[in-house]
């Protein structure tokens, strides 16, 4: 990788075509409470992710609708959740992403400042093609969890439409096996 290329926050493996398993860790400056607070109340999701309707208990609803498009446009794509351990365990489905799991570790315990690790499993159904965008969309919004964490909020009529979200398609495709 060139002196240029992004830091990548995850990897994938494809499983024959239709299916892939992408992994995402980040360490955030916050709380273990707080990071969950920023994947399941909506008022925090917005700012980073998607808004969100869910009812926290296992086969409760996880519906998400991403914010970055015209709003006309915008669809809620209905998931349930499939495992659910406050605060530490999430994991649903989402008619267009597949299986998430999330987990959040707490770091530094006793330390004067807290920080977490988030992992993100995604078990992506579709076609290989998708799996380099979706990994560099789920890096943004990875970044982007950290600045709503610090009380800001992503500009979704802008989100994804900066080199930045090329550039790591393009990180996250090379580390990709390639097809014959």
């Amino acid at each position: 990788m060139s002196p240029n290329s992004p830091d990548l926050l995850g990897s994938a493996v494809l499983h024959g075509g239709d299916r892939a398993t992408l992994r995402m860790a980040r360490t955030y400056d916050h709380s273990v409470a707080a990071v969950w607070t920023a994947l399941t109340v909506p008022e925090v999701t917005r700012r980073w992710w998607a808004d969100l309707r869910a009812d926290l208990r296992p086969g409760g609803e996880f519906s998400l609708m991403w914010l970055n498009g015209p709003t006309d446009g915008l669809e809620w794509w209905p998931g349930e959740i499939t495992d659910l351990e406050p605060p530490n365990l999430l994991e649903h489905t989402n008619s267009e992403h597949g299986r998430l799991h999330w987990e959040l570790e707490p770091l530094d315990a006793g330390a004067l400042r807290a920080r977490t690790r988030l992992r993100l499993v995604n078990v992506l159904e579709g076609d290989d093609e998708w799996v380099p965008m979706s990994l560099a969309a789920w890096h943004l919004h990875l970044d982007q969890l950290a600045v709503a964490l610090d009380g800001g909020s992503v500009d979704w009529t802008t989100w994804g439409t900066d080199r930045r979200l090329l550039d790591l398609r393009t990180a996250y495709a090379a580390t990709l096996p390639q097809g014959d």
